[in-house]
C-alpha cells in the first residue's frame, strides 16, 4: 500500500513536469520562431536552412535540460515523498495493532511538523487505551475480590444454619445482614457510576446552605468518631454559605470525604471539617491527621476503581468508587476535586459553582401544571 502510494505520488509529480515541459516547448518554439524570423529578415538573409538548426538546438538545449530537472525534481522528491510515506506507515501499523489489542506499541514522531502532531496523539491514544484497560482488569479482580469475600461469609453461615451446626442467634443474623449491606452498597455504588455515564441522573437544584448541610454529617457521624476517638473540629466560612447544588448529592459527596476519613486516619486522629468560598465557587474539603497519601498515589485518587496501597485498600474493603463518584458530582455541579498529603495532613475537597451554569430542566410535575391565566 506504502509502495502504490508512493508511486502515485511520483507518478503525479512526473505528469505535472511532463505537462510543464510541453507547455515551455510550445512558448519557446513559437517564441523562438518569431523573433528569429525578424532578425532573418532586418538583415536580409534567407531564413529556410538557419531557422531549422536553430529550432534543433532550441528543442536539443530544452530536452537536456528537462531531463536534468526532472531527474533533480523525482529525487527530491522520492527523498521527500520517502520521508513522507514512511511516518504514516509506521502510524497505520500503529493503528492496527491499537485495534488488535496491542497498546503496548509506539512510533517515534518525525517528519512534517503535522505529522509528528498526529504520531503523539496516535500515542498518547495508546497511553490511555492501555491505562483503561489496566483499569478494566483491576475493575475485575477488585469487583471479584469485593464480591467474594460477603458471599464466602453468607455462604458459610447459610450452610452451617442449614446443617444445624450454627444457631440462628440475633448476632449470626446481624453478621449475615451486615455482608447482605456490603453487597448492596457495592451494586449502588456501581448503578450509580454508570447512570452518571448515561447522564440519568438528573441535578434536583436548590439553594442549598453547605456548611448546615456539612454540619448535618459531621452529626450523623458523631457516634462513629466518638467510638473511634476522633478529635473533630468544624470549620465554616460564613461568607460562603450556600450554593445551587442538588443536597442530595452534595450531601453524598460530603459523606464519601467522611467514609474515607474513617477507612484510612488511625484511632485519635484531628478531622477537620471546613468550608469556604473560592473564585465563584464553595469549597468543601475534609481534613485528617496521620498516615499520609504516598506522592505517586495523590494524583490519581480520583480515578475510578484506583487503589494505592492494594493490601491496605483489600484491609478496610475499598473499591476505588468513592472519590470517583465525588469527582463526577462536583462536575456535575461545574466544580473540580483536588487533594494535598504533606507533614502528617491529608485534605481532600471538591468544589461547587455558587450559581448554577444551566438553569435547571423543569420537573414532570412542572411540565404538567397547566399554564395560570394572567
Amino acid at each position: 500500500m506504502r509502495d502504490r502510494f508512493l508511486w502515485r505520488l511520483l507518478g503525479a509529480q512526473l505528469l505535472v513536469i511532463a505537462i510543464a515541459v510541453a507547455i515551455s516547448d510550445m512558448m519557446i518554439t513559437n517564441l523562438a520562431t518569431q523573433s528569429f524570423m525578424q532578425i532573418m529578415v532586418r538583415y536580409h538573409i534567407d531564413p529556410t536552412s538557419v531557422e531549422h538548426d536553430f529550432l534543433a538546438t532550441v528543442h536539443h538545449a530544452l530536452l537536456v535540460s528537462s531531463i536534468a530537472a526532472a531527474a533533480a525534481a523525482m529525487l527530491l522528491g522520492w527523498v521527500l515523498v520517502r520521508r513522507l510515506v514512511q511516518p504514516i506507515g509506521e502510524m497505520l501499523v500503529l493503528s492496527e495493532r491499537i485495534a488488535e489489542g496491542d497498546y503496548a506499541r509506539r512510533i517515534t514522531p518525525r517528519g512534517p511538523d503535522e505529522l509528528v502532531r498526529l504520531a503523539e496523539s496516535l500515542n498518547r491514544m495508546a497511553v490511555a487505551l492501555q491505562r483503561v484497560e489496566a483499569l478494566r482488569r483491576e475493575l475485575v479482580a477488585n469487583i471479584a475480590h469485593e464480591l467474594r469475600t460477603p458471599l464466602s461469609t453468607l455462604q458459610g453461615y447459610l450452610e452451617a444454619l442449614r446443617d444445624g451446626v450454627t444457631p440462628a442467634t440475633p448476632n449470626t443474623l446481624a453478621s449475615l445482614h451486615e455482608e447482605a449491606m456490603r453487597l448492596v452498597r457495592l451494586v449502588n455504588a456501581l448503578q450509580q457510576l454508570s447512570q452518571f455515564d448515561a447522564r440519568i441522573s438528573r441535578l434536583r437544584r436548590t439553594e442549598v446552605d453547605v456548611p448546615v448541610l456539612a454540619r448535618r454529617v459531621v452529626a450523623a457521624y458523631a457516634p462513629e468518631f466518638g467510638r473511634r476517638g476522633f478529635v473533630v473540629h468544624e470549620a465554616y466560612d460564613p461568607a460562603g454559605q450556600h450554593a445551587q447544588a442538588d443536597a442530595d448529592l452534595l450531601g453524598q459527596a460530603v459523606r464519601t470525604l467522611v467514609d474515607n476519613v474513617l477507612q484510612y486516619a488511625p484511632d485519635g486522629a484531628t478531622v477537620t471539617v471546613r468550608t469556604a468560598r473560592a473564585d465563584g465557587a464553595v469549597r468543601i474539603a475534609v481534613e485528617n491527621t496521620g498516615e499520609e497519601i504516598a506522592a505517586e498515589d495523590l494524583p490519581h485518587i480520583f480515578e475510578r476503581f484506583y487503589r494505592g496501597e492494594k493490601s491496605r485498600s483489600r484491609a478496610t474493603g475499598g473499591a476505588g468508587i468513592g472519590l470517583s463518584l465525588v469527582q463526577e458530582i462536583a462536575r456535575a455541579h461545574g466544580g473540580d476535586t483536588g487533594a494535598a498529603s504533606a507533614g502528617g495532613l491529608t485534605a481532600v475537597w471538591f468544589t461547587v459553582a455558587i450559581r448554577s451554569p444551566n438553569p435547571p430542566a423543569p420537573s414532570a410535575a412542572d411540565r404538567r401544571r397547566p399554564a395560570q391565566p394572567r
